[in-house]
């Protein structure tokens, strides 16, 4: 019965009808242990008229058995799996142990954690358009982390589909952060009418119910147990936590059991969600009899259904477990084990686990085969889980630290960066044999190269290189390739050098194609980030025209480093094709952790041409998924990369917000790299808006940032904009020296676009004015940047304006207006409108947008449908449900003033902006 809450039914009551309506909504009902999540979680169920309800409950026994909660949630729709993507399907089968291994057939390797969860997206989407759908968790505390995972990832997709889903959790058990981006619905106390109302038929004295008012806070399951025994309410408990009020009240009745009784319950509650026949063999071993728990029901702690005993609050459980004796938990525990088929390997390893202290061979076996099994089906936090207590389980030192750091891999591998530091260091520490022990410090460096501190993952990938060196050059090369891109983020050039030194001298003795050209593109990129331009874009060009550079493109360990060689080169040519085959083939693979490290360099591709809002929405997807897969190294270079771009379209609110995220979080990680973004950033912001002097300080300030960090690539230089800036504020002198030194730097390199960037500079200040703008236009045209080039051509058409020749001003003029306004570059579109207004035409401006009015998410589903795939396609590579999918093309076609996918395809064949 629900007394109260007329609030918080309304506001589930919108959710639901939101879903018969045909939108989605999700809802996180928080409170504290007996406060009535669960009796409101079983009003929306009795209210769902019209909603096929999916429901699954985390149980503290069940926490540890992979996606145990998410078959729970889905088994009633398992009817769709043929309908998804082969490789969600596939993942999705092998996570719910739906098919058997045929004998002798070999474990998978590691598979991406995110199929699993872009399957459970899916298949909820796909059944959500036979009949709307209601997904009631209830304890998402409880569950275990691959099923959160898996259904929170689902959650934050649906937007068009008639889905409604509500979670109940308590607050701090782990869970706040992960849905901190989720509508919230704290539960309170009820009111003192209220509490009357719910213990009325105890007949309660009004001064009773005043002191169980007071006393319960309000929490109706305290209230209801307290109103069971008055004489709680004449005690002085002092200032007593309310859930422990109510455990003591749960374990004032356990007393009341017999003997036998009681045993029997600990099984039960030992047991999980195991089934009567297993839970009665374990019983008959401990002594007793499951008829005893008649007891127990008649004491209103449980029912005995069919197949199951149900604890009728989870508290009720845990003050069993909490008031049982540990040497008794462990007998009971180790019965449970025996009493299951060697089959249910999850949960025999769980009670195994459980029995064990101290080594233990058989226990750390039977861990083994538990963490092989759940890393086969992608649930890597329980494999991880499963193969530290494996590691605590092992009396050989060596054996310890292999399960260690194997543990720390599978941690790294299912998003949680931080426990696989932990393990990795204990795995450094334990390990008795060098070659171990490097082992262990190399896939710690790795991992904090993406996850955690950018400074560690330097000094361990060095550290490990060179003793791995004398036996595995190779692998040595790799770890220095991964050092250098620490390094550059961290923007610690002198550390660049001493990786250069160490590459150099280990190149010549690799044996294996991949890691020669992994080698000569680190080396190559870290002798550009030195000052080494032209020795560095030799390396760059060589690697990646070496036989067996494409075969990179299929490992999905490296195939982002066959993309980075072009980038840093800033040459046009094959870099577009190659990068959506690459980003292409993740998606296909669902292969969501490795996307954020791919995305990120797709938008900065993109951005360094004429493809900014694809550049957007790809640093925006990279940014969402990052943040999921808790690679902060990833998230926040995106950040710094969007706020760039922001800056450059003279967007700057948004601007504003994300640089500052961006601040704070490559502070905390050192990606010094990031800050000299921003500092960029800023004083693109400042210049395009026409606040001069404060874009010469965001300058300066980037230029001696860059020169405390030792880097010497000139292509990180804001000199030219600051040269423009310079003048404007009428310091001629200073302007001519920036522009002077910045090219003598632009030609040490001998890149086009750096040459580019010197000659208008130059130009700027005088020296052969027409002459410089006519060789950096002949230099951009071997560079696809857009907006570097309609920069020169801004400052060209000025100078020829002024010096009266307006005719040819206009020309170059309205191309530098044209390709601003594509961007949407709007300040620089404003200042290129102004300057050709000057010269007497009056500029045929687009309304801004009106040419690409398409949003990030739009333009994506746009080209992807448009290139022929199905809406389901579609839904599948971009993570999102076919009814969202819908949603952005029926936006598509009204912008676009078309209706249908042939219009769409024609309509891409013929416009460049949409197409590219």
């Amino acid at each position: 019965m629900l007394v109260g809450r007329a609030q918080e039914s309304a506001v589930v009551a919108e959710l639901l009808e939101g879903a018969r309506r045909g939108s989605s909504g999700v809802l996180v009902v928080v409170g504290e242990a007996g406060i009535g999540k669960s009796t409101l979680l079983d009003q929306a169920r009795t209210t769902a008229q019209g909603l096929r309800v999916l429901s699954a409950a985390g149980a503290e026994p069940e926490r540890d058995l992979p996606f145990a909660g998410l078959a729970q949630l889905l088994r009633p729709v398992l009817g769709h799996l043929d309908a998804l993507p082969e490789v969600q399907a596939e993942a999705l089968s092998q996570a719910l142990a739906l098919g058997a291994r045929p004998a002798g057939e070999a474990t998978a390797g590691p598979g991406e954690r995110f199929a699993v969860s872009a399957a459970t997206l899916g298949l909820v989407s796909r059944a959500a358009e036979e009949e709307p759908l209601l997904l009631l968790v209830d304890d998402l505390h409880h569950l275990d982390r691959p099923s959160i995972d898996a259904i929170l990832f689902a959650a934050r997709r649906l937007l068009t589909d008639s889905v409604a889903v509500v979670l109940a959790a308590r607050p701090s058990e782990g869970v706040d952060e992960l849905v901190a981006d989720l509508d919230r619905l704290d539960l309170a106390g009820l009111s003192h009418d209220e509490c009357r109302e719910l213990v009325a038929s105890r007949g309660l004295s009004t001064p009773q119910v005043d002191r169980l008012h007071a006393m319960s806070g309000g929490n109706p399951l305290a209230a209801l147990e307290m109103a069971r025994r008055p004489d709680l309410l004449t005690r002085d408990l002092g200032t007593v936590p309310v859930p422990r009020l109510i455990e003591q009240a749960f374990t004032g009745r356990l007393e009341m059991l017999s003997p036998p009784a009681r045993t029997a319950l600990t099984v039960a509650a030992l047991a999980g969600d195991l089934d009567l026949a297993t839970v009665a063999a374990a019983c008959t071993a401990a002594g007793t009899d499951l008829a005893r728990l008649v007891e127990a029901e008649e004491a209103e702690l449980v029912e005995v259904e069919a197949d199951r005993v149900r604890f009728l609050h989870p508290l009720m459980r845990a003050s069993l477990v909490q008031a049982t004796a540990p040497g008794l938990r462990r007998r009971l525990h180790r019965l449970l084990a025996d009493a299951l088929p060697a089959r249910d390997l999850d949960r025999r390893a769980l009670h195994v686990s459980a029995a064990t202290i101290g080594p233990d061979p058989e226990a750390a076996a039977i861990l083994d085969d538990a963490t092989t099994s759940a890393a086969r089906r992608r649930a890597y936090a329980v494999a991880s889980g499963w193969g530290e207590r494996a590691a605590h389980a092992s009396a050989d030192p060596a054996q310890r630290a292999r399960r260690l750091t194997l543990a720390g891999e599978h941690a790294w591998l299912g998003g949680l960066a931080d426990r696989a530091l932990e393990m990795l260091g204990d795995a450094v520490a334990a390990a008795p044999e060098e070659q171990a022990r490097r082992r262990a410090l190399a896939l710690r460096g790795v991992v904090s190269a993406r996850c955690g501190s950018l400074v560690e993952a330097r000094d361990l990938l060095l550290e490990a290189s060179q003793p791995i060196s004398a036996d595995d050059p190779d692998l040595a090369v790799l770890l220095l390739a991964e050092a250098v891109y620490a390094c550059v983020y961290l923007g610690d050039a002198a550390a660049v050098r001493t990786v250069l030194e160490r590459l150099d001298a280990y190149q010549n003795r690799t044996e294996h194609t991949r890691s020669r050209i992994l080698g000569e593109l680190a080396a190559g990129i870290g002798r550009v980030i030195i000052g080494e331009g032209d020795a560095g874009a030799e390396r760059i060009r060589r690697a990646v025209s070496a036989s067996g550079a494409g075969d990179l493109v299929d490992d999905p360990r490296w195939r982002a480093w066959v993309l980075l060689g072009p980038m840093w080169l800033r040459e046009s040519g094959e870099t577009r094709v190659l990068m959506e085959r690459v980003v292409s083939d993740a998606r296909e693979q669902a292969a969501a952790g490795t996307l954020p490290f791919l995305l990120f360099h797709a938008a900065r591709d993109d951005a360094a041409t004429d493809r900014w809002t694809s550049a957007e929405a790809a640093y925006r997807e990279a940014i969402a998924l990052a943040r999921e897969s808790g690679q902060r190294t990833d998230e926040a270079i995106s950040q710094a990369g969007l706020a760039w771009l922001l800056a450059r379209r003279g967007r700057e609110e948004d601007m504003r917000r994300v640089a500052e995220e961006a601040e704070r979080q490559c502070v905390r990680s050192r990606l010094n790299f990031g800050r000299t973004w921003l500092t960029f950033a800023w004083g693109d912001l400042a210049a395009g808006l026409g606040r001069y002097e404060d874009a010469v300080g965001h300058y300066r300030a980037q230029q001696a940032l860059v020169r405390h960090l030792g880097i010497d690539d000139p292509d990180l230089s804001p000199a030219p904009e600051l040269v423009e800036c310079l003048l404007r504020v009428g310091d001629v002198g200073a302007a001519h020296t920036e522009a002077t030194i910045f090219e003598q730097r632009a030609a040490a390199k001998g890149q086009p676009w750096s040459k580019a960037r010197a000659h208008r500079a130059v130009a700027l200040v005088g020296i052969d004015p027409e002459e410089r703008y006519e060789a950096a236009l002949a230099q951009h045209a071997l560079s696809p940047d857009a907006y570097e080039r309609a920069r020169t051509q801004l400052a060209y058409g000025a100078y020829l304006r002024r010096a009266r020749r307006r005719t040819e001003a206009r020309s170059v003029l309205r191309e530098a207006l044209d390709t601003f306004d594509r961007l949407t570059a709007v300040p620089w579109a404003e200042q290129a409108s102004t300057e050709l207004a000057a010269t007497g035409e009056r500029a045929q401006r687009r309304a801004v947008g009106a040419e690409q009015p398409l949003t990030p998410q739009e333009l994506q589903v746009a080209r992807l449908l448009g290139d022929g795939r199905t809406t389901r396609e579609a839904a599948a590579a971009l993570f999102l449900s076919p009814k969202t999918v819908e949603y952005h093309l029926r936006h598509v076609y009204i912008k676009l003033g078309i209706g249908s996918r042939a219009e769409l395809a024609e309509r891409l064949s013929e416009d460049a902006e949409l197409r590219q």
